[in-house]
């Protein structure tokens, strides 16, 4: 049913047949030569690695250790385990190794592809903390023999994660406050004095860095001017006053498109 509602808003929007996570299958995988996503640039493997403790610090690392928690649970301490909950936990904190080990080993790699796995992120790191948790709070001799106080792991446990919230609030301001330089540009724009109908406002080799053309005033238009960039820029639709026009719009490709990443002179102005 799902399926069948995306393909019938798609279809109303580009006006033909066309099942959208297919064609993101076919051009990724069965592109053929001269196309697919390499074609955009390349990452090491090691880059997913370092974008998530970037964003996600400790978490990432409580994420990634589920799996090894829960065997090393299930071997030294199988008595506070039942035989079905190793399994079913296995069952829920598979998807996000496997979609770290699907697109990590892309050579193209982008931020976003990790957006999907982002709860399972969430969800492998709370497994493994209740799994921490369940050791620190145990009252089994065998198990703490050797090992400090139960109240004094917890605090350690309770002083790490605290660590980890703050690094994460600290990522957060840091993201706002030295990475919204696009945004800084484009306040002046909201002056009433400033923009005029029918203006434009250039982009050069940085372009992708700066937010959708609608943050820009009505009236206010995107262009492109040469640079360094010699990839292919963003088409644009046609104008529309109406919904009929709004559909017609979104069926037309823009003029210059291609799937081979190739330059597009058309879409440069002069300056």
């Amino acid at each position: 049913m799902t399926q069948a509602a995306e393909i019938a808003v798609d279809y109303a929007f580009l006006r033909k047949f066309a099942v959208v996570p297919w064609n993101i299958v076919a051009y990724n995988i069965f592109g053929g030569e001269g196309k697919g996503p390499d074609i955009f640039g390349t990452e090491p493997w090691t880059f997913y690695i370092r974008n998530l403790l970037l964003n996600f610090n400790i978490w990432f690392i409580f994420a990634m250790s589920a799996a090894p928690l829960l065997l090393l649970q299930a071997i030294f301490r199988p008595q506070a385990t039942k035989k079905e909950i190793p399994l079913r936990t296995l069952a829920v904190i598979a998807p996000f190794y496997m979609w770290f080990a699907i697109f990590t080993a892309q050579p193209h790699k982008e931020e976003r592809f990790m957006y999907p796995a982002y709860p399972f992120l969430a969800l492998n790191a709370a497994i493994a903390i209740h799994i921490i948790l369940t050791y620190v709070g145990s009252k089994d001799s065998k198990g703490s023999k050797g090992t400090l106080l139960a109240q004094a792991k917890l605090t350690i446990v309770t002083a790490v994660v605290l660590a980890a919230i703050n690094a994460g609030l600290l990522r957060t301001v840091g993201m706002i406050t030295a990475y919204n330089a696009p945004l800084k540009v484009f306040e002046p724009l909201e002056r009433l004095d400033i923009p005029q109908a029918g203006d434009s406002v250039c982009f050069g080799k940085e372009w992708y860095r700066f937010p959708s053309s609608f943050f820009l005033p009505d009236g206010m238009r995107a262009k492109f001017i040469r640079s360094e960039f010699r990839g292919l820029l963003p088409g644009q639709f046609p104008d529309a006053t109406d919904y009929p026009a709004l559909f017609d719009g979104t069926s037309q490709i823009p003029e210059g498109m291609n799937d081979l990443n190739q330059e597009d002179p058309g879409k440069y102005v002069s300056v």
